[in-house]
């Protein structure tokens, strides 16, 4: 399973430098829209378009590495109030709900994917096929999924080292500390 985690880590991180380079080449191309409709008065063709699917590919390609990374903003009020062997508990059954939820819409999404195909939709300046885009968001989500999975695992398989007392102010601020540095 450490081997899984460790290439599926490696996947992930690919993912996130393929979506900076796709910022970098969106931000490219807003500042050459813009210096283009200030010296000439007409921009690039689609702009507005690249620049919406773009940033919806970029998001979705970048969920999984974030989530692996301990990137989101988690609201630990209540859990911080738990004993930490109940809050694992409860954080885990927060996760696999999750996890149904983002495998229900990921399940949707590529049934999205046959019907974009079959009625060939595509973007209205462009041309861009809606399918591809689809695909795209599906593979992020996909990733998202399976590094819920992996965060779930991580958490059944230290819950047995949790110990179970009740942590102080000064030790959570500690932890705190302890993330950020690195």
């Amino acid at each position: 399973m450490k081997k899984f985690i460790e290439l599926f880590s490696t996947m992930s991180s690919w993912l996130a430098k393929f979506s900076g380079i796709l910022i970098l080449l969106i931000s490219l191309l807003v500042c050459t829209h813009v210096i283009l409709r200030g010296l000439f008065g007409s921009g690039v063709l689609g702009t507005y378009e690249l620049v919406q699917y773009g940033m919806l590919t970029v998001v979705s390609l970048t969920l999984a590495e974030n989530e692996l990374t301990g990137g989101n903003i988690i609201v630990n009020f209540v859990l911080d109030k738990m004993r930490p062997r109940l809050a694992n508990i409860f954080s885990i059954i927060m996760y696999l709900i999750s996890i149904v939820f983002m495998i229900f819409v990921l399940y949707n999404q590529l049934g999205m994917i046959g019907t974009k195909l079959a009625d060939g939709s595509v973007t209205g300046t462009l041309g861009i096929p809606h399918w591809i885009i689809v695909s795209l968001i599906c593979i992020g989500l996909f990733f998202f999924v399976i590094a819920f999975i992996i965060r779930v695992y991580n958490m059944i398989d230290n819950h047995k080292n949790i110990q179970d007392r009740k942590r102080t102010l000064d030790e959570i601020a500690a932890e705190q500390e302890i993330k950020t540095e690195f």
